[in-house]
């Protein structure tokens, strides 16, 4: 008898690598879409503020434009950070089921 090959004999177990493969692509694009929603958002901010500031000469529209950039900064670094934690949290978890699957 020959040595039974993984694919032969599990037809199920190739189909489910692809899928977790797929999944793991489809995380990874809705982790950068949540990246550039945070960046838009800061963007959005920072340019009200600064928008706010220049153009209108009312004290309190130009408080309101003040708080307005610290916000699209805030909106920026959580955005880096949420986006590094994921990116982390799918590494490991990749290299993780990768020794699963080699053991």
């Amino acid at each position: 008898m020959s040595a039974p090959s993984d694919s032969a004999d599990h037809p199920h177990k190739e189909v489910a690598l692809v899928r977790d493969h797929l999944a793991g692509l489809r995380t990874d694009l809705a982790n950068r879409r949540t990246f550039l929603s945070y960046f838009r958002t800061a963007l959005a901010c920072f340019i009200a503020g600064l928008a706010c500031i220049k153009f209108f000469g009312h004290p309190i529209i130009v408080g309101f434009g003040c708080l307005l950039l610290p916000a699209g900064v805030i909106a920026l670094v959580q955005g880096i950070i949420t986006y590094r934690k994921m990116s982390r949290a799918m590494r490991m978890e990749e290299a993780r089921a990768e020794k699963d699957v080699s053991t």
